[in-house]
């Protein structure tokens, strides 16, 4: 009973196994499916279990059907599984290996259901194990003892089809200059190799206990387990990587299980009786030595030494706590060591767009030769219409939507000795290209480096935007640099930002910044001829990293304008982004807005901001319209925290929303502008254009503070006309 649950439970694990590894046949032939590999062998398993179940109440001629059908799969499993062995990595099809699968799954069914000897019956023998009867092999000279037919089945098939598929698949990869391909040959030569030792293991237990008999299916799955890690797997095995494994399973492994069994020898000595006594010492000891073990290995992994290839967090350290207020080569320093520290990136070359048509480096002080790549070359055209901003080599080779540039793209990497490339874009312009090198350890980028790359896209992109800016000071001139960089990026925002142009509003803004740099901005998008979008807010911190943010933010928000078309979703994964995509601690207060020209109708979602006023020409009143809000970039999960209101509005009202720059100034002698001036001030000038309210109010808060504005001062506002 016991061998027949542990039939199906490992069937119902490979079954479970197979939904979620489905993504490791991405790039897989559909022939040689991972899934369909691991479904075949858990079909195996539970179908082994249903004879050995049927044999308590079926009859027999059942029971007999159901146990041939599970050798007949045995031996297709292992003639699928050759095929794919040896197809290993290729993309050309194999209609010499399917004849000759075909003829093995043939030859198998035959000796199975047609010869009458492989298996005669299947049973419960007198331990109540299943019991396969088989007739023994007979040669001239009489019967060939103790070998039975179904034994060289098994050893035919798993034994030396299995052998034979694994050496053509061994030659094929010495012959390749993939060195992926030779990896995971050796990976799965080694699960061969476990198959095989388990195997025979399981034919000498069957020799002292029937039952073993029926887990012979479980030989079977050291093989498949190295066969899906040799296809998941996008690394190299290098020295570094071998040695710091090995380490890592001496140190925070095998010396504390030694240590744990050395204490439990001690104890056990010194103890005469095994009781209570016992059974508390032996407690107390592994739970101190796994306790002080713990403690160890947090210290041993954080060090060059031990850690192990995943490297997000201690990268993500480095990147997002550089200090812009350094020189640019020390800012290039800083993003080199620490692609060569963490990632093990050979050389890393960054290419600013120079303003001459072509990507530049600049700091060339380790003697390589500058490279030039023209900026409008079409490679990066194509990749920019695919949303593809993180490339590499693999994937230029190998993918179809890059295929009639493969070659240009190619030639570049060539030329700057790169194995990857980081394209820095706001939207489909170019600020600079991030060219890295061969990793040291001889390894390729694989899909962890595309993770992490993803996830810190934002800072690269901020450093790029950076250097661009800082590589022609020349040009812009010897004043501070904050204030050249306020400059620029205000005007990048302004040039992107779609005024409102329809007859039935008259929209204006203010952004004042209280120090020439800032995190607050106002953006309009075109959503169709009848509604358009505005996002008004600020973002945590202040100079050039907020601005940086902020910029980041705003193309962000246009690119999840291009894929979401729900309001409520499209603030959500502003959210999540700003959590995940900008520095730590960042967040963003402010409001979203949608209004429909043919409804007159003011869609909004408050996220922070401090107020969101409403003129009624009717009732000559100012209001409060906000309602509750909530700040973006705190919680991963906010979908019950914000809210789509809308308010209708009429001819003659004003909407005005603003930062907590207006609300919060204060004069000399600490008194708040608060939200009622702010309201005598929509009602004083509500005859006058939006642009010129934005203005008066201003002039009104400067004349109320009598000095400089200590925060930024941002205002939108919007009226229905007449």
């Amino acid at each position: 009973m016991v061998f027949m649950i542990i039939n199906f439970i490992v069937g119902a694990g490979l079954m479970a196994f197979a939904f979620t590894s489905d993504h490791v046949a991405s790039g897989q032939k559909e022939y040689t499916s991972i899934t369909n590999h691991i479904l075949m062998l858990s079909c195996v398993f539970i179908l082994m279990g249903a004879s050995m179940l049927l044999c308590y109440f079926a009859p027999r001629f059942l029971c007999l059907l159901v146990g041939r059908v599970t050798f007949v799969l045995i031996a297709w499993f292992c003639t699928g599984f050759c095929k794919a062995i040896i197809a290993y990595k290729s993309n050309k099809p194999h209609r010499f290996l399917t004849v000759v699968q075909w003829i093995l799954n043939v030859v198998a069914f035959g000796v199975i259901f047609m010869s009458g000897k492989a298996v005669t019956g299947v049973e419960n023998g007198v331990n109540g194990y299943l019991h396969v009867i088989s007739s023994v092999i007979t040669y001239i000279d009489g019967p060939i003892r103790d070998v039975t037919w179904i034994d060289a089945y098994l050893v035919f098939y798993i034994g030396l089809v299995q052998f034979t598929s694994l050496l053509m698949g061994l030659i094929r990869a010495e012959h390749s200059r993939n060195k992926l391909m030779k990896q995971g040959m050796i990976a799965i030569g080694l699960g061969f190799v476990a198959t095989w030792i388990t195997f025979v293991l399981i034919r000498i237990g069957a020799s002292y206990q029937t039952g073993f008999s029926s887990l012979i299916i479980l030989s079977l799955t050291p093989e498949l387990l190295a066969f899906v890690y040799a296809a998941s797997n996008d690394s190299i095995w290098g020295k570094t990587l071998i040695k710091r494994t090995i380490l890592r399973v001496v140190f925070l492994y095998i010396v504390p299980a030694c240590l744990v069994g050395l204490s439990f020898l001690i104890i056990y000595r010194s103890t005469n009786d095994r009781g209570t006594v016992f059974y508390v010492a032996c407690t107390i000891a592994c739970a101190a030595i796994y306790g002080l073990w713990f403690f160890i290995s947090n210290r041993l992994s954080k060090t060059d030494l031990m850690r192990d290839g995943k490297y997000e967090k201690r990268f993500e350290s480095a990147i997002t706590s550089i200090n812009f207020d350094e020189q640019s080569k020390d800012i290039e320093s800083e993003i080199k060591s620490a692609f060569r520290k963490y990632v093990g990136t050979s050389t890393i070359r960054m290419a600013i767009d120079a303003g001459t048509g072509f990507l530049e480096t600049i700091n060339d002080d380790d003697g390589e030769e500058k490279i030039t790549v023209p900026i409008d070359q079409k490679g990066f055209d194509v990749l920019l219409n695919i949303k593809h901003s993180i490339v590499f080599k693999s994937f230029i080779e190998k993918d179809y939507q890059v295929k009639d540039v493969k070659e240009p793209l190619l030639e570049m990497m060539e030329a700057t000795k790169s194995d990857a490339f980081i394209l820095l874009n706001e939207g489909r312009r170019i600020v600079g290209v991030l060219f890295l090198g061969q990793k040291v350890s001889g390894d390729v980028y694989n899909s962890y480096d595309y993770k992490v790359f993803s996830k810190l896209y934002s800072t690269f992109f901020v450093v790029g935007f950076y250097m661009k800016n800082m590589m022609n000071e020349s040009v812009v001139g010897t004043v501070n640099r904050e204030i050249r960089m306020s400059s620029q990026i205000i005007t990048s925002i302004q040039e992107n930002m779609d005024y409102i142009s329809n007859p039935k509003l008259d929209c204006g803004y203010r952004m004042v910044p209280a120090h020439n740099i800032g995190g607050e901005f106002i953006d309009m998008i075109r959503l169709n001829e009848t509604r358009h979008m505005f996002v008004i807010g600020a973002l945590s911190g202040k100079g050039i990293a907020a601005s940086m943010s902020m910029v980041i933010l705003k193309s962000v928000i246009r690119t999840n304008l291009a894929e979401t078309k729900d309001f409520k979703l499209l603030v959500e994964k502003t959210n999540s982004f700003i959590r995940t995509g900008l520095p730590k601690g960042t967040f963003f207060s402010g409001m979203f807005g949608i209004i429909d020209f043919s409804t007159d109708t003011l869609y909004y979602i408050n996220c922070g901001a401090p107020a969101l006023f409403m003129y009624n020409h009717l009732y000559n009143n100012v209001i409060e319209i906000q309602g509750e809000g909530h700040v973006l970039g705190f919680a991963k999960d906010i979908s019950n925290l914000i809210r789509v209101k809308k308010v209708k509005m009429s001819a003659g009202d004003i909407i005005l929303a603003c930062t907590d720059g207006l609300i919060e100034s204060k004069s000399l002698r600490g008194e708040s502008y608060g939200k009622t001036r702010v309201q005598s001030q929509i009602m004083e000038n509500a005859t006058y254009p939006a642009d010129k309210m934005g203005q008066f109010i201003y002039d009104n808060l400067l004349s109320f503070s009598s000095k400089a504005l200590e925060d930024d001062y941002t205002v939108l506002i919007i009226k229905q006309m007449e």
